[in-house]
């Protein structure tokens, strides 16, 4: 078994090792259609001859009478039994190119007739010596002589007269070979071409894999369209279905880092354009004070350029497909109290309580996911909230959940996001206007990303108390075995 593995998978041309594995094949098919042939021709040709023998002294014995008594009617028989022999090569036969081996057939059946005492009255002239006496009664037999073996076939007549044909065995297995020899003849001449025609269909069968690779090899750098699927075999169409799959998702990926390098340069040029011009005002500053002023602007310039590159960053780790593969089984309520407590420095200087409800479950709230990816989602909206929120004001964050999945409410008492805005605000880089907090625009489109790659929901609406903004995000539950 491991030696076909490695047979199969060392394979550098499909081509010739079809052709080879084929013409194997037919080898092989040939020599058991031979070796049958020749085992059935055998057996089919020992009854013929065998009936050619049986036809033959029933013949004779027909033609025995009282009358064999008489001499000059022996003698007769005698002269005619001698003589037909080489009267047959006199005879007009319509196949010259047997006649050789209709002679040799003549010769090879012999004859014996003995009367009821014993007496030979009549033979064929190569008959071999044999005493009536000495053999079986009726029916065939086998017998030596002159160290040739002999098929002898022994009737003995109702009158009591002995009628022996004999045809040696060498004749016999002859006339087998011969026809099997061409049957082999003709078996071997069909494989030279039989290979040839399994030569061309395979090349031509061939033939579209060599166009696909000639097109793909032809195509420009950047040319990600997808192959024309036509006139392809249906062997190979899923490899090409798979290179249109792996062409859509390159151009996928290089369109979205191309975007990915605009957007970094769109949103970077702003804040260091702030930068130095801070910088060029603080050196035609004279006080220290003057200066301080303009550096605290650089500054803050500085952290907006930061958090700018980070969130960028974090929209680039949170591709669709990056982390699909990496899916395990993540603690809900868990991840969302580590979350808090890493927000509560922030919180409490603004005075921000953050709360987290849960509702009681027999079983933990599991989802499957990636954990960083969903640290990123919780740490996005968490944020959001507390930018958004005015001081002394109260952030909850609720886990419910229905039959099939767990939703996760993040409200706060922030100013709201109008309801004809609440779907564009997961736009890259948009803001809705009239806010004076500081943002990238990307922080809910990179949650947005985030719940698309866990096959969640994220919708907005406004609270029940009717002030600030409610994003629900809705996990498929994790089913427990």
């Amino acid at each position: 078994m491991r030696f076909l593995k490695v047979y199969f998978y060392n394979i550098k041309s499909i081509k010739i090792y079809l052709f080879t594995n084929l013409l194997v094949g037919v080898i092989f098919a040939t020599t058991l259609a031979v070796l049958g042939h020749i085992y059935t021709g055998y057996k089919q040709i020992k009854p013929h001859l065998d009936a050619q023998i049986v036809v033959m002294a029933y013949t004779i014995s027909t033609f025995i009478t009282e009358d064999f008594d008489n001499e000059k009617i022996l003698n007769k028989l005698h002269e005619n039994t001698a003589q037909y022999v080489s009267d047959m090569h006199h005879l007009q036969y319509d196949d010259d190119a047997s006649k050789a081996d209709l002679h040799a057939s003549l010769d090879s059946i012999q004859f014996r007739v003995f009367d009821k005492r014993g007496t030979l009255v009549a033979q064929s002239p190569s008959a071999p010596e044999i005493n009536p006496y000495h053999i079986p009664k009726n029916g065939f037999f086998r017998m030596q002589y002159q160290h040739s073996l002999w098929r002898v076939f022994n009737l003995n007549t109702q009158r009591g007269d002995h009628v022996i044909v004999m045809q040696p065995h060498a004749t016999r297995l002859s006339i087998e070979k011969n026809s099997n020899n061409t049957a082999v003849i003709i078996s071997l001449l069909t494989i030279p071409p039989l290979g040839l025609f399994i030569f061309l269909v395979i090349g031509r069968s061939l033939r579209s894999v060599h166009q696909t690779t000639n097109e793909i090899k032809q195509r420009a750098r950047n040319n990600l369209n997808p192959i024309n699927p036509s006139n392809i075999p249906i062997e190979i169409a899923p490899l090409i279905n798979e290179l249109n799959s792996l062409f859509t998702r390159l151009r996928t990926n290089f369109d979205r880092e191309s975007r990915f390098a605009g957007d970094a340069a769109h949103e970077l040029k702003t804040p260091l354009a702030a930068i130095q011009a801070h910088a060029q005002v603080a050196c035609e500053h004279e006080t220290i004070d003057q200066v301080k002023a303009e550096l605290v602007k650089v500054n803050k310039s500085v952290q907006r350029a930061t958090h700018t590159v980070d969130q960028l960053l974090m929209l680039s780790r949170t591709m669709p497909d990056i982390y699909s593969n990496d899916h395990v089984e993540v603690n809900l309520p868990t991840l969302v109290r580590q979350v808090i407590a890493e927000f509560i420095p922030i919180s409490l200087k603004q005075n921000i309580n953050i709360s987290f409800e849960e509702e009681q479950h027999t079983h933990p709230a599991m989802i499957l996911g990636h954990e960083t990816t969903l640290n990123i989602l919780l740490s996005n909206l968490v944020d959001n909230a507390i930018r958004y929120s005015p001081c002394n004001t109260e952030i909850i964050l609720q886990l419910k959940s229905d039959k099939h999945h767990y939703h996760l409410h993040v409200i706060d008492q922030g100013i709201g996001i109008p309801e004809t805005l609440r779907e564009r605000v997961f736009e890259r880089f948009y803001r809705v206007i009239g806010n004076n907090t500081q943002g990238t625009g990307l922080g809910l489109n990179i949650v947005q990303q985030i719940a698309q790659l866990h096959k969640a929901s994220i919708q907005v609406r406004q609270p029940n108390t009717l002030k600030g903004t409610e994003f629900i995000v809705s996990f498929p539950i994790l089913r427990q075995a």
